[in-house]
């Protein structure tokens, strides 16, 4: 008899790990997502998740069907085997799990072990005691997926009646060699890494400081002053100090409606000046309504100007102004926060959310 050694373990090669990488990671990505376009409010971004879970599923579903249909069907190999020990897992119906270890001898490789987990009928339980002599059968390239033949045919049921076998050692026990935890690792990581991309890309606005608006401001207990002066139907507060500071623009547009009223058709906001147009006769129409500066996100401006800065390339040391108005479609509010280095000037369009919807140079 030709004695030859248990195939080599054939574990998941680069190839699958990379494209299990790749498919973990865009699934990570569009989780991320849905939660994402959900917490900031953008439709189309969950949108976009959501389809990106759908094609990932459907690609990875085809694939593996593609994948065994392609696969030609493996030959089976018999061979007998001695039961070295066996364990009942669970008792809850008419099959009991039982986990065997067992020493397999082909007749063309050298004995080795296997250990595994077969349901089997309760009755029949008993005749699997150990250093009993059963019959096995398992793909040819696969020797660890063993499972026991329960009625042999007649002619290895009398080969495992006048069979008697040695154990083999067992260092010879063999496994699946899948790599699985490496995959699981591997596809944990491609998941962490699709989300984290899609938090950094919309970290402005899912980290904006709700009352600050993102912007750190200095101490205020040094002393500030407030002017406000009226001239026609525009009211106008000079500040000493920068409306970025905390809570500055709320406190100059409350003493600009104690004296003045609060609704307008212009409203504009600078470093240290807001002024405020009121409604004149004919002024406030369907097609350009007033502003109510009572109702405005004082809190999340700021927040945009420092994204302005940031995203557009324009120094700290220029100036910025905002300007409110409405969508000239949907009515809604609408701020245009404009900043202006000694090289260049560009601008910003939020909602009132302070969600930009788009970015420009003038």
């Amino acid at each position: 008899m030709t004695i030859t050694e248990a195939p080599a373990p054939h574990g998941a090669g680069p190839v699958v790990l990379i494209r299990g990488f790749a498919a973990a990671a865009v699934a990570g990505a569009a989780v991320a997502c849905v939660v994402v376009g959900i917490v900031i409010g953008n439709v189309a971004l969950w949108c976009v998740g959501g389809g990106l879970l759908v094609v990932t599923f459907a690609a990875m579903t085809v694939a593996g069907r593609l994948k065994r249909a392609r696969r030609p069907p493996q030959e089976k190999h018999r061979a007998l085997a001695m039961i070295e020990s066996r364990r009942a897992t669970s008792g809850e119906s008419a099959d009991v799990p039982i986990r065997f270890v067992l020493t397999v001898a082909p007749d063309d490789r050298a004995a080795y072990r296997v250990e595994f987990s077969q349901p089997i009928n309760l009755v029949d339980v008993p005749d699997y005691r150990p250093r009993g002599i059963v019959v096995v059968e398992y793909p040819a390239d696969e020797p660890w997926s063993v499972r026991i033949i329960t009625e042999p045919d007649q002619e290895w049921a009398a080969r495992a009646a006048e069979a008697l076998l040695d154990s083999a050692p067992e260092s010879s026990l063999v496994k699946d060699p899948t790599k699985w935890g490496s995959c699981c690792l591997i596809g944990v990581a491609g998941i962490l890494i699709g989300a984290a991309i899609v938090v950094l890309l919309f970290r402005a606005e899912l980290f904006r400081d709700e009352h600050t608006g993102g912007v750190k401001s200095g101490g205020t207990g040094s002393s500030s002053s407030s002017t406000t002066t009226s001239s026609s139907s525009t009211t106008t507060a000079q500040t000493s100090e920068s409306m970025l500071q905390d809570g500055r623009m709320r406190r100059t547009a409350a003493e600009m409606i104690a004296t003045h009223s609060p609704m307008a058709v212009e409203f504009t906001i600078e470093d240290h000046r807001m002024s405020a147009r009121g409604v004149g006769s004919g002024e406030s129409t369907a097609a350009h309504p007033p502003i109510d500066l009572r109702t405005l996100p004082y809190e999340r401006l700021p927040g945009l100007v420092r994204e302005a800065r940031t995203t557009l390339g324009v120094s700290d040391a220029g100036t910025w102004r905002i300007d409110v108005d409405h969508d000239p479609k949907t009515k809604a509010l609408l701020f245009r926060v404009t900043v202006t280095d000694a090289h260049r000037s560009a601008f910003l369009l939020a909602d009132a959310l302070g969600r930009v919807t788009q970015r420009g140079a003038r």
